[in-house]
């Protein structure tokens, strides 16, 4: 009987417990008849309702309604706390201010750092406006704009409250936020090696726009993925792949990605010198203007004469061991010269200036120029 009347208590102390908070846990029937308990959520559910309801009219309906809303950084600061807490709720862990601003810069650059055409800032969160969209396209669904909160240190698409917020009753909600929104916080921020895993099979786009866009090329599966894009090109499309190597960053500094080029080196083959021999036509076009609208940047115009140099320093370093260690087993794949013998004709103060930054410390490079006695 003791024990009866001690299982009564505490089933009311919790019945009480969970009546005094946001987060009530609901039962619902899972795979194989399991119970499961889902969160439910009260928080600022009154703005919650209002702007649902709002953005339902962003767009004109079938029958001919016109769009009565217009999409505001209002809906946008709604929605940050609510997934924050979807967020947590899926095991993501929220960074410091320091390590979040760390982690931003080693995803986007420097693109952060300054105001600039392809961000928008706000007190509470910033938007990267996707390449080739104007800042008036911030709050477009469509578009991938990505969305940075600043206080709960996340990143988002657009969003729609109705996307992920579920009201089970009108006094309360489940937050279901989409598995790539997900996958991409708890990988980039966490590093969790099962949501690359999820990310490489269910967003690659995402993680190919990480790198073309952004310079991301820390992980190799998704460098490979990047790379890929580039063998399925034509050959005149092909030394594109120039661009997302050699860039010029938000504050107009150039970057040279160099596990991109090491990944063109591991992936050269006695049969298969694609991209390398696109690499060395993309020197070409740092020295001559001819057919270069193939690129969104033309490498002609926006690099100066050091900068070029520099680039063609970086291509030698990796073109000119490979086709020594490839060229006599497959010569006809290869040119009669190299990218340094015809750079070092095409630009005559080419040498001494890599003599003079000490090749750039590159040793390849050195071993063409000054080989070993």
């Amino acid at each position: 009987m003791r024990t009866v009347n001690l299982i009564l208590i505490v089933f009311i102390l919790s019945n009480v417990s969970c009546q005094n908070t946001q987060q009530q846990p609901v039962q619902s029937i899972g795979k194989n008849n399991v119970i499961k308990k889902e969160k439910m959520y009260t928080m600022n559910i009154d703005a919650i309702k209002r702007h649902i309801e709002w953005q339902s009219h962003i767009e004109s309906t079938e029958d001919g309604i016109p769009a009565s809303y217009t999409y505001t950084e209002q809906d946008v600061n709604i929605a940050l706390p609510i997934i924050a807490q979807g967020l947590k709720d899926k095991g993501f862990k929220q960074l410091s201010d320091s390590s979040f601003n760390k982690a931003l810069t080693n995803i986007f650059g420097k693109i952060l750092s300054r105001k600039n055409d392809g961000v928008r800032f706000h007190n509470k969160f910033n938007t990267i406006i996707e390449e080739g969209y104007e800042k008036e396209d911030e709050y477009d669904y469509t578009i991938e704009n990505i969305f940075v909160s600043i206080e709960y240190k996340f990143i988002s698409w657009v969003p729609l409250l109705g996307d992920f917020i579920e009201f089970e009753d009108n006094n309360s909600y489940k937050i279901d936020l989409h598995p790539k929104i997900i996958s991409r916080n708890k990988y980039l921020f966490n590093n969790s090696q099962s949501d690359l895993a999820y990310l490489l099979a269910e967003d690659t786009l995402f993680l190919k726009t990480l790198v073309k866009s952004f310079g991301y090329t820390k992980e190799e599966k998704i460098n490979t993925l990047a790379m890929n894009d580039y063998l399925d090109l034509d050959n005149n499309h092909m030394p594109t792949v120039g661009e997302i190597i050699f860039v010029k960053n938000a504050e107009g500094v150039l970057e040279i990605k160099q596990e991109l080029l090491q990944w063109i080196s591991d992936h050269t083959r006695v049969n298969d010198n694609a991209l390398l021999r696109a690499l060395e036509q993309y020197t070409y076009s740092l020295y001559s203007n001819t057919n270069n609208d193939i690129f969104a940047n033309n490498p002609f115009e926006i690099f100066s004469l050091d900068e070029k140099r520099k680039i063609v320093a970086y291509i030698a370093n990796i073109y000119e061991p490979l086709q020594h260690q490839l060229m006599p087993k497959n010569p006809g794949i290869w040119p009669g010269s190299s990218v340094l013998e015809n750079m070092l004709n095409e630009d005559k103060g080419l040498e001494d200036f890599l003599k003079q930054h000490r090749y750039f410390s590159l040793p390849a490079l050195k071993q063409e120029l000054e080989p070993a006695d």
